[in-house]
């Protein structure tokens, strides 16, 4: 039987080519590992660093917090506060179900119509904007994968009811709707920004991320507008409506030394805070927006444009035909029978037929030049959106019958704010003060804005008050003054609204287009 004999050089030789083998397998698997790690670190870093940002962050649209609106004090009528609206990434909810099941009473939305939101393959849906404070707090302690919120700002209007149709309102975006919320969108809101924020490994927004405050120019407007005349103003308001049994009404108060409104009132009302529950004819500032026949007021100007012409004295006086006249083949008539009257008792007693005589004195070319001096037919650029522009019948369309009727207010659509404005000129010593609401627009550290420039670099708005104008001679709006007062005594159309120890000057008017 043969044995197998060991070589010791085999054996050797064995092993050594088997460690080799070894080193040979560790140094290719470091090599490879180096080789993978300079492609990812080196060759590959900045799109695993792209990656890595695009995991860690994402860029969201922002709205800046829109500017105040004040009164003259700097109280506050309509303002932004923050609050939290609710979206969903519906990739990242698990359970889409049960995510609608426990939030959709919260949010007041049917079940299944959130739950085929929550399905949507779209990477981002709004849920529910501007949640109350309460709402927000019971869903985040839910802790909803794929849920979050972004603070966003709510428009509060705090005083209500207040002012509502001159002040508007603003929808979810913060977008300028009506009235000065509208017509000053550009100048409040300043412009969205896009910001980019970092999210949580459950691509939540890290709070602390989020920027403070956004650098979008916006600006605050101060008006001329005081809350406790607007308070007041509106109440005597729906008082006389009420009394009065009307569908509507309107009430200015005006500076008459500078055109400043004070306040500004139409009735019915509505809350701006809730406007979606009211009748959207509500929403209409009729005291700019809506033109109506002036009636007796206007006698005032027909008698000041005769005045002013010389074509009468105060003391002249005029045979009212005993309270029915006929004129041009129309007939006319006074509320009362009146035989002889002076210019004084024509306003005071306010007889259609004397209005007729003095305004037919006047030329029609005259007398419609100082229609159209007086601001009707024309815009009165205040600063409030939806200007009404009246109708003046254009003078080549004139008839007799209409210059008659003009005289004393019919036949001609003014504005409540046209007529004050216009009728003001007799307080304010003959001068045309236009009339204007925004006192001046202010930015955030407190610079005053007095006008704004568009593209082209040409005034786009002005704020305060304007350079006045003489319409008539302070001698005729004297004469006027003094009439006008006796219309609130004694034999007057208005003596309810007399006040002891003070001289309250007015004019009453009857309209048949309102």
């Amino acid at each position: 039987m043969k044995s197998r004999t060991h070589n010791p050089k085999f054996s050797h030789y064995t092993f050594n080519l088997r460690v080799l083998s070894v080193v040979v397998v560790i140094a290719s698997c470091l090599v490879v590992l180096l080789g993978r790690m300079f492609y990812l670190q080196i060759l590959q870093a900045e799109y695993f660093s792209e990656r890595a940002r695009h995991q860690q962050q994402s860029r969201i649209t922002l709205e800046p917090r829109r500017g105040t609106i004040t009164d003259r004090q700097g109280r506050r009528l309509a303002v932004s506060v923050p609050v939290q609206s609710l979206y969903a990434r519906p990739q990242n909810i698990k359970s889409p179900y049960t995510v609608a099941t426990r939030i959709a009473p919260l949010l007041d939305i049917n079940r299944d119509k959130l739950l085929k939101t929550l399905r949507t393959k779209r990477s981002f849906v709004w849920l529910k904007r501007q949640l109350p404070p309460e709402v927000a707090q019971k869903i985040k302690t839910m802790d909803f994968e794929g849920l979050d919120f972004v603070e966003e700002y709510r428009r509060v209007y705090p005083n209500g009811e207040m002012a509502g149709a001159l002040l508007g309102f603003t929808g979810v975006d913060s977008q300028g709707l009506e009235g000065l919320e509208y017509q000053y969108q550009d100048l409040m809101a300043g412009e969205p920004e896009e910001v980019v924020v970092e999210r949580d490994g459950t691509r939540r927004v890290i709070p602390h991320t989020l920027p403070h405050d956004l650098k979008a120019q916006r600006h605050s407007i101060q008006l001329t507008l005081d809350n406790t005349i607007q308070h007041y103003t509106e109440a005597a308001l729906k008082r006389g409506v009420e009394t009065s049994r009307a569908d509507r009404g309107v009430a200015i108060v005006m500076h008459s030394q500078t055109g400043a409104v004070l306040s500004m009132a139409t009735y019915p009302q509505f809350d701006p805070n809730r406007y979606r529950d009211f009748d959207r004819s509500t929403f209409l500032n009729r005291a700019v927006t809506v033109g109506y026949e002036p009636g007796s007021t206007f006698k005032i100007l027909t008698i000041a444009a005769a005045l002013e012409e010389k074509l009468i004295t105060p003391e002249q006086e005029f045979f009212c035909e005993n309270g029915a006249f006929r004129f041009a083949g129309e007939d006319f008539h006074d509320t009362s029978p009146h035989e002889n009257l002076n210019i004084e008792q024509i306003i005071q007693k306010s007889s259609n037929i004397c209005a007729i005589k003095i305004g037919t004195l006047i030329s029609p070319e005259k007398f419609y030049e100082y229609i159209r001096r007086f601001g009707f037919g024309s815009r009165p650029e205040s600063g409030l959106s939806g200007e009404a522009l009246g109708r003046v019948l254009p003078l080549q369309r004139w008839t007799r019958v209409d210059h008659a009727s003009i005289s004393f207010g019919h036949g001609i659509l003014v504005s409540p704010l046209q007529l004050i404005s216009a009728l003001n000129v007799v307080a304010a010593d003959g001068k045309w003060l236009p009339p204007y609401i925004v006192d001046h627009a202010f930015s955030e550290e407190g610079d005053i804005i007095l006008e704004t420039l568009d593209e082209e670099g040409k005034i786009s708005k002005k704020f305060g008050a304007h350079d006045p104008k003489q319409l008539i001679s302070a001698e005729t709006a004297q004469i006027l003054r003094k009439m006008m007062i006796s219309v609130t005594q004694e034999g007057g159309t208005a003596v309810e609204a007399a006040i002891p120890g003070y001289n309250v000057a007015g004019k009453t008017g009857t309209s048949q287009v309102f």
